[in-house]
Parts: C-alpha cells; sequence; structure tokens
C-alpha cells in the first residue's frame, strides 16, 4: 500500500479532542494542491503517476523480463539455425552420389551442383547462428544486467523519499498528538479553576493553586499548539517536495531506464532481423545458382550418353541359314570298308573329346580361352578393358591414349626445356655443370619411352576395336614383323570380340564353358550330337608358314617354330587366332593370326 494512502488516512482521523482550526494552515495546503503546475512534456512524464509507483515498478519489471525474452528467443533462433544447417548438409552428403560415372548425364551434374548450393545455404545459415550468439545474445545479457541495477537503484531512492516523508508526518502527527493532550489538560484546569472559584467554601490558598494551574496547563497548550503547528508546515513542506519534486524525479528516472530498455529490446530485434538481411544476398545468389545449374539439364544430351556409355558396337546377328543334311537313305550307303558311311561332313569332334590331345575339342574364341579361362593354365584379363564391348572399348581407349598423349607432351616439354638449360651451361660454365642435367634427361627419356610404348598398345587395341565395329578387317598375314610384335605385345589386354562368319556378318560369344562349346558345336552341324565319339577329318583351307615362334602353353594351343610349315583349318574370324595343325602330326590347335604367313587354297 503507497505511503500516502496511509498518510491521508492517518491525517483524516478525528481527534478525541477538539483541536483550534488554523485556517491559514489548511488554505495554505489546499492552495498548495490545487495550483501544482504540470510539468512540461505532461504527455510522457510518469511524475503524474505519483499515485501508481508500485504499478510503475511492475511494469519496468516486466519490461526486463521481456528483454530477457527476446535475449533467449536469440539464443533459441541460434540453436535452431544450427540444427537446420547441420541438417541441410547431412542431406546434401547424404543425396551425393558416390558414382563418378553418373556425373556423365547434365541432370546429375545440375542435381550435384544444386547439393554445392545447398551446403552454401547451410554455411549462411551457421552465420545467421554465429553471429546471433555473438552480438545479439550477449548485447541483449548486457543491457539487462544494467538494467536491473539502474531500476535497483530507482527503487532505493524511492524506498528512501518515501521512509523521509513518513519520518516527517510520524513527527507531526506525534507533535498533533501532544497538542491535542495538552489542550485537555488545560481545560480540564479551567474547569477545576472555575468551579473552585464558585466554591464558597475553599480556602484563597487552594484557589490560588487552581488558578496557577490552570495558567501552567495554558501556557503548556501554547507551547504544544506552537510546536504542532511548526511540526504541520514541515510535514505539509516535505509533502509538497515530495509529490512535486522528489517522487517526479525518481518516477522520470524510472521512465528513462524503461525506455532506454525499450530502445534495446528494439535494437536487439532489429539486429536479429538485419543479420538475416545481410546474409539474404547471398541465399538469392545460391538460389539464382541452383536455377543456372538447373537449366543446364539437356534431354538430348543425356540420350546422346545413354547412347556414348552403352552402344556394343556388335553388329544384328546374320541371318540362320538352312542347311541341307542330304538324303536320309544314305546313311545305308557302304563306306570303303563296308561299313555304313557318313553323308554329312563333320568338322571338329562330336561328343567326349579325345584324351591324347589330338583333335581340338572346342570351337572357342581362342582371345576368350585365353582371358577369360579354359584350362589350369588359363589367365584372367589384366586389361581395364578386356571386358567391355568394342563401342565403349573404343571411347575408353581414345580417352586413356588422349591422357598419356598430355602426359607426354608436358615431360617432352620437360625435356626440351632441360636440354636448352644444359645447353646454356655448356656455354656458360659458370651458370652451372652441365652433367648435372645428364640424370633429368636420362629420367625423361625413359618416361617419354614408356609412356610411348603403353600409346602404341593402346592403339593397337583401339584399331582393334574400330575394325569389330567396321566390319572385316584387314588379313591378318599382311602385317609387318612390328605390328606382328606389337600385336602380341597387347594381346593380355585385348578383350574377346565377336567372331566373323563366312559372310562377314558376326556371332556374338560372350562366355566359354563347355555347355556353350557343345552348344556352339550342336549349331555348327545342324544337329544334336550324337551319342557316341567321332572324329573326323577335316580339309586343309591352305598352308602357312611361321614367322615368330609361340610356345603353345596356353590350353587349346599348339606351339609355333620359326619357319616350319603348317596346314590351315580355320580362318581368322575377327579374335586373331587362326586354328591350324602340324603338316606331319595329328596335333592341332589355335596359334596367332599375327604370327604367319598364309597361303589359302583357291575356292
Amino acid at each position: 500500500m503507497p505511503i500516502y494512502h496511509h498518510i491521508l488516512r492517518k491525517s483524516q482521523r478525528k481527534s478525541p479532542f477538539p483541536l483550534p482550526r488554523i485556517p491559514s494552515l489548511y488554505d495554505e495546503v489546499e492552495v498548495v494542491y490545487a495550483t501544482i503546475p504540470p510539468m512540461a512534456g505532461a504527455s510522457a512524464d510518469w511524475g503524474v503517476l505519483w499515485d501508481q509507483a508500485e504499478a510503475v515498478s511492475n511494469h519496468t519489471q516486466k519490461g526486463i523480463e521481456f528483454l530477457e525474452k527476446v535475449g533467449t528467443y536469440a539464443k533459441e533462433r541460434a540453436a535452431i539455425e544450427d540444427e537446420y544447417a547441420a541438417k541441410l548438409r547431412a542431406l546434401a552428403k547424404k543425396s551425393t552420389g558416390k558414382k563418378k560415372e553418373e556425373e556423365a548425364f547434365t541432370y546429375v551434374r545440375s542435381f550435384y551442383e544444386v547439393l554445392k548450393e545447398l551446403e552454401s545455404l547451410a554455411a549462411q545459415h551457421e552465420v545467421i547462428a554465429e553471429r546471433l550468439r555473438k552480438e545479439v545474445v550477449p548485447h541483449i545479457a548486457n543491457s539487462t544486467s544494467t538494467h536491473r541495477q539502474s531500476r535497483k537503484q530507482c527503487l532505493g531512492d524511492l524506498q528512501q523519499i518515501h521512509q523521509n516523508l513518513n519520518t516527517t508526518m510520524e513527527h507531526h502527527f506525534k507533535q498533533q498528538k501532544s497538542y491535542g493532550k495538552a489542550f485537555k489538560e488545560a481545560e480540564a484546569a479551567y474547569l477545576k479553576y472555575y468551579k473552585a472559584e464558585k466554591n464558597m467554601e475553599i480556602s484563597r490558598l487552594d484557589l490560588e493553586k487552581a488558578k496557577t494551574n490552570a495558567q501552567t496547563k495554558t501556557y503548556m497548550c501554547d507551547q504544544a499548539k506552537a510546536a504542532s503547528i511548526s511540526a504541520l508546515e514541515a510535514a505539509n513542506q516535505a509533502q509538497n517536495q515530495h509529490y512535486t519534486i522528489l517522487l517526479p524525479q525518481v518516477l522520470e528516472r524510472m521512465r528513462n531506464v524503461d525506455e532506454e530498455r525499450i530502445r534495446d529490446t528494439k535494437s536487439a530485434m532489429d539486429q536479429t532481423i538485419m543479420i538475416e538481411m545481410e546474409v539474404a544476398p547471398v541465399v538469392a545468389r545460391c538460389h539464382n545458382d541452383m536455377r543456372n545449374h538447373v537449366s543446364q539439364i539437356n534431354e538430348n544430351r543425356d540420350s546422346l550418353t545413354v547412347i556414348d556409355a552403352y552402344k556394343t558396337g556388335y553388329k544384328h546377328p546374320s541371318p540362320f541359314p538352312f542347311e541341307d543334311l542330304g538324303r536320309p537313305e544314305e546313311i545305308l550307303t557302304a563306306g570303303p570298308n563296308g561299313e555304313p558311311g557318313d553323308g554329312t561332313l563333320k568338322r571338329g569332334m562330336l561328343g567326349a573329346p579325345k584324351k591324347d590331345g589330338k583333335g581340338v575339342s572346342r570351337k572357342q574364341s581362342m582371345l576368350q580361352q585365353k582371358f577369360f579361362g579354359g584350362g589350369e593354365k588359363a589367365k584372367s584379363a589384366d586389361s581395364d578393358y578386356g571386358t567391355l564391348p568394342p563401342q565403349q572399348r573404343a571411347r575408353r581407349l581414345s580417352e586413356k591414349i588422349s591422357q598419356l598423349e598430355l602426359v607426354m607432351r608436358k615431360n617432352v616439354q620437360a625435356q626440351e626445356g632441360i636440354v636448352r638449360m644444359q645447353a646454356t651451361y655448356k656455354e656458360n660454365p659458370r651458370l652451372g655443370n652441365p652433367a648435372d642435367c645428364d640424370a633429368q634427361l636420362s629420367q625423361y627419356t625413359k618416361e617419354i619411352e614408356s609412356l610411348r610404348v603403353e600409346i602404341s598398345k593402346l592403339t593397337v587395341l583401339l584399331n582393334a576395336a574400330n575394325r569389330e565395329m567396321g566390319g572385316v578387317e584387314t588379313p591378318m598375314s599382311v602385317r609387318s614383323a612390328d605390328s606382328a610384335a606389337q600385336s602380341m605385345t597387347s594381346e593380355n589386354s585385348t578383350e574377346p570380340t565377336p567372331r566373323l562368319n563366312a559372310n562377314g556378318h558376326s556371332s556374338q560369344r560372350t562366355s566359354y564353358s563347355e555347355d556353350s562349346v557343345s552348344s556352339a558345336g550342336s549349331r555348327t552341324n545342324g544337329h544334336a550330337p550324337i551319342g557316341r565319339e567321332e572324329v573326323y577329318e577335316e580339309p586343309t583351307l591352305g598352308t602357312c608358314v611361321a614367322i615368330f615362334a609361340f610356345d603353345g602353353s596356353t590350353d587349346g594351343t599348339i606351339s609355333l617354330v620359326v619357319n616350319e610349315e603348317y596346314l590351315l583349318l580355320e580362318k581368322d574370324e575377327g579374335d586373331g587366332w587362326t586354328r591350324v595343325r602340324k603338316l606331319h602330326e595329328a596335333q592341332e590347335g589355335f596359334v596367332p593370326t599375327s604370327y604367319l604367313k598364309c597361303k589359302y587354297y583357291p575356292e
């Protein structure tokens, strides 16, 4: 309860003793209250709230609590921005693919670029969070502490002036009470003196005592009256100063504290918005970059990329020819030994292979057999392109050759620079020792030669892949010895290719197994293999001479001796291998076509 309410109630109490009214003092107080001039700027002056000091105190406390609420908002907003940025980064990382070949498509590249921009957006949210924590939150914390301290000082001053006013008013009430008591005693003394004076039986001495007592009490009443008037004037002056000067000053200070708190609240809120607005241009650029990346998606280019990635280069399968097996009754025609003959000419061996190794039990590409198995000595492909179809092989080989040529050009340029530097040293030995360049020149020479050999190998493979896609290749027998050597150098990185039949079309063979060989043999002969083992002598297509030695260590191959003559049993069907038989032995097998000088019989 405000002190002034307590003061008013005390001042309105009726005294049990009638006090003489002093018109001048009371009238003066009323005039003072009636003539208090309004202060300048009354619309914003909290002095008008002189009777609402408690409400003002509560208001300022709520204002400081609201500023703390803004600080809590900034702190939690920073945490949310950090969490959002972390989730954006996690999403971008999760959505980014790990396969490089997927980036060949424009829509994939654009999506990955959008994800990169998403990480940039996450970085901007992290900037917002960091600035909120470092700029806004500490500022609000400091402002809150300052305003609490200022409010505490104002409340202390307000309590002090109220205490001073209460002390003055209590003194006034005390003097007023003393005056009333003295006045009552003076009245009682006068009544006693009046009765003694009317009493004819009282002695003159007692009458004189009663008179002296009445005069004394009157004097004491006058003294009390003067003290009460003095205390009243002091109370009125203190009250007037309290409500016109001291209390408005304290309330004005509280108003200044509250307005400063409001300005800090406004500044904090504005700073929070400005932090976000300052990164808005960066966010807008990220969005524009995202749209630019999306606009680069080209569906036609992606369709061409699909063709480039999956086109094999193989030709369409040729039509199945009809093979006339002859007349069934010819099976009864007697052979040279009086036994039933065979009406059809069979090539190779039907049924299980002979264990003496003189027959070739598989009509499989020797290139496939060498690279993909077929015996205990079979080897796996050591090339990165051995399992690719011709079109993809050619594309990969072209890219690899371009990379190696770029490296070789750089090495050549570096070598030329060393040569020029060595020449400079020779002309002016003071600049350096020419012999110091020999080691670098030797190293560059080795690297360039190694790159040249590798490019040559890859070029041979590229030409082979291009021939597979272009139809029948140039006969291998016309190659020079150097090209044959290059072919053998690259045989470990050549992949199995579709073989060409007699009419120039390819029949693709992509796997090696006994079942596939058996089925291939069945299709070659036009009917299912019979249940007995039969070996027939195949007609020769010509003769050949070995121009290089071949060890024949792989299953299904035979060895070659330089300048030795062999019989041709099968033409090279595009895989680089030809089946031959030794001239004076029954041993036959596949050998590299580039190792032979072939001479075919006229058809």
